[in-house]
């Protein structure tokens, strides 16, 4: 159990580390030029008032023995002694070739410049500086390591965050496995089902056309599209996308016969305007059914909840999988539109996962107290101005969905079993 982003704290300790380190060189550095000039100015100033006396006349034996005691002084790099000429008459120092900070100061003997003093203090490198402060750098390594190994115990998580976390993982990895158990299944049911499509094909190029399913303008409709930006169904052929659609109809009709059973309805108040395609599924159902609304909203939120499932599983597989949108929708008559081209309309307006619904405010009721309505953020017509999203749900109705979830995912396992 290794504590979370621990390379992340890793970084930041190096990058801290590197910054104490030049903030150290660089405090350093400022106190030793400070150090050097006092330094410089003292030791100028001592030189001038030693040899002044030997500078007229000059003695070039005696300056050359001053500057030679003054060249012991580590930090000078050299001295020369000048006369009034600027001719040199001694000069000392070990490391004559060594760049430093240069002092200069004129001797005056009676207000008049006999000479002048030439102090050349060595001026210590980068190197120098880490190796003087090569205690206070381990010191300040020896910090940040404490730090790196009081985080790793301090933010590891318990044993018991560590096997929720575990369990939740593994109810998750068990919950999507069953969809490709299903999915297995439904692939031989697939092909014969692509077989008998282009046997109804050539049926139908026969025969008359059938009669379209009516819809009354009372109904209410459901409809269910793939959110699909990027164009995704276009790129996959029919051996892919054929068992897809067969799983998420298999997912609606699941989830409509539960929301029947629950409701009280009968299974002939639903009736499915089309099944999954690329454009997605309809449902319907007549206003006038008691609970219709509560049906088709409940409906609505456990395909997503399934929709959501199937989407992380087939994520992780690398699979093609798509999100899912819905929305529920009466006949808006200043439009012209009827329930089923409402609803197709009011759910190009949504993104991934969302929800919305258009009904007139007397059904609303239905609703409203197991559902969070919103209104519809941008609204652009009619259909739009009094649409809502549902943004969530009270704990009664959300137990209900998770059970329905939990149920259908149970009975697609044991079907595959």
């Amino acid at each position: 159990m290794n504590a979370p982003r621990q390379g992340l704290f890793a970084s930041l300790l190096i990058i801290s580390f590197a910054f104490h380190t030049f903030l150290l060189v660089l405090a350093t550095t400022h106190q030793l030029n400070e150090n050097r000039a006092s330094q410089g100015q003292l030791m100028t100033s001592q030189l001038v008032t030693d040899s002044i006396s030997e500078m007229e006349p000059a003695n070039t034996v005696s300056l050359a023995l001053l500057a030679d005691r003054y060249a012991t002084n580590p930090s000078v790099a050299s001295i020369r002694i000048l006369n009034a000429d600027n001719q040199v008459m001694a000069t000392g120092g070990l490391t004559k070739t060594r760049e430093g900070e240069v002092f200069v100061r004129d001797a005056l003997l009676n207000e008049k410049k006999v000479g002048t003093i030439e102090i050349t203090l060595i001026k210590p490198s980068i190197g120098e500086i880490l190796r003087t402060q090569w205690l206070a750098i381990l010191a300040s390594l020896f910090i940040h390591g404490l730090l790196w190994l009081a985080y790793r115990a301090i933010a590891r998580p318990s044993r018991t965050e560590y096997l929720a976390r575990i369990n939740n993982e593994s109810r998750l990895k068990h919950e999507i496995q069953t969809l490709t158990q299903a999915l297995e299944q439904e692939k031989h049911n697939a092909a014969v089902a692509i077989a008998q499509a282009q046997q109804n094909a050539q049926a139908k190029a026969k025969a008359k056309e059938s009669k379209p399913v009516i819809v009354d303008s009372n109904d209410l409709a459901l409809n269910i599209q793939f959110y699909d930006p990027k164009q995704l169904l276009d790129t996959v052929n029919t051996t892919v996308s054929v068992p897809y659609f067969n799983l998420c109809q298999i997912f609606l009709n699941k989830t409509v016969e539960l929301c029947v059973q629950h409701y009280k309805l009968n299974n002939s108040d639903i009736c499915t305007v089309h099944k999954f395609n690329d454009k997605g599924a309809t449902i319907s159902i007549s206003a006038d059914t008691p609970n219709a609304l509560q049906c088709l909203t409940m409906i609505s939120a456990v395909f997503q909840l399934l929709s959501d499932v199937l989407y992380k599983r087939y994520r992780e597989e690398k699979r093609f999988v798509l999100q899912t949108r819905s929305a529920v929708s009466s006949a808006v008559e200043a439009m012209q539109l009827s329930a089923v081209q409402a609803a197709e309309r009011l759910v190009q307006q949504l993104s991934a996962k969302e929800s919305a619904v258009h009904v007139p405010n007397t059904q609303l009721k239905e609703i409203s107290e197991h559902f969070q309505l919103v209104s519809l953020p941008n609204p652009t017509n009619v259909l739009t101005r009094h649409a809502f999203m549902v943004n969530g749900m009270d704990s009664g109705a959300a137990e209900l969905a998770q059970s329905f979830r939990t149920e259908i995912l149970k009975s697609k396992q044991s079907k595959a079993s």
